[in-house]
């Protein structure tokens, strides 16, 4: 379920107050758009879409694009995202962490968040050898398959697990599939994967729990599978520790 359609799905529709948060909400799974594609990307319409781009420019939160006639987040974005580090992520120690990390394992560090039904790729931190995948920071995927997700969806109560599946039109046999992978999860400590989310690539994903034992995100190691051949239990340690290390970060923020 895309964002937008979870914003659509959980309040109803009017007032606009939603209206403008469910034009901000397309603007983060779309580089650009016209008013035309907003409209019917939200269900807005197109009269009221006008209206609401028209406040939302004045105030920064969103741009004329490049191309004539498509419009995208605005400058006032790229301050929120860099206060959202600066709160959530407390103040680059995550960063500098994960960068830690990618120069014990000569690979790429990740930490993610789930966001609505998927898995949201908040920050990352590169190796010194290359790696081509499919987490960036802003760039999600499913909540289900794949080390990362599944080191969170482990912890989440088993009503948000439901929600995911049915979000993700899992069949029955997938969901059971599912819940399996995801007991051994919790028994584990840990996620592992290969080729779930980009063909050929493995991570180990440890999750990461705030004061209260809730999990709040997940620190990923990633890696090409030719490369971790005999070097996985090394990349499960490293990764661990610094997802320990995040752990404590979230009992006692700074």
């Amino acid at each position: 379920m895309s964002i937008v359609r979870r914003v659509i799905s959980e309040k109803p529709a009017h007032g606009p107050g939603h209206r403008t948060g469910t034009i901000l909400a397309a603007f983060a799974e779309q580089s650009s758009m016209t008013a035309q594609g907003i409209a019917r990307h939200t269900g807005i319409p197109v009269s009221a879409v006008y209206r609401h781009l028209q406040d939302l420019m004045r105030l920064g939160l969103v741009s004329q694009a490049r191309t004539h006639g498509r419009y995208c987040a605005g400058s006032l974005t790229v301050q929120m995202a860099e206060n959202y580090r600066r709160e959530m992520l407390n103040g680059g120690t995550v960063r500098r962490r994960l960068t830690r990390l990618a120069a014990d394992t000569d690979e790429l560090a990740a930490f993610l968040i789930p966001s609505g039904q998927q898995v949201l790729c908040v920050e990352v931190a590169e190796g010194s050898r290359v790696i081509k995948c499919s987490f960036s920071p802003g760039l999600s995927q499913p909540l289900t398959f794949g080390a990362s997700a599944q080191a969170i969806l482990a912890h989440l109560p088993a009503e948000r697990v439901t929600e995911v599946c049915e979000a993700h039109r899992l069949s029955r046999e997938e969901a059971e599939l599912l819940a399996v992978d995801l007991h051994r999860v919790r028994e584990r400590g840990y996620a592992m994967s290969t080729g779930a989310v980009d063909e050929g690539v493995w991570g180990v994903s440890v999750p990461v729990f705030d004061r209260r034992g809730q999990v709040t995100g997940t620190v990923s190691t990633m890696a090409p599978e030719f490369r971790v051949r005999g070097n996985q239990r090394s990349l499960l340690t490293f990764t661990h520790a610094a997802a320990q290390d995040i752990s404590r970060l979230e009992e006692f923020p700074s």
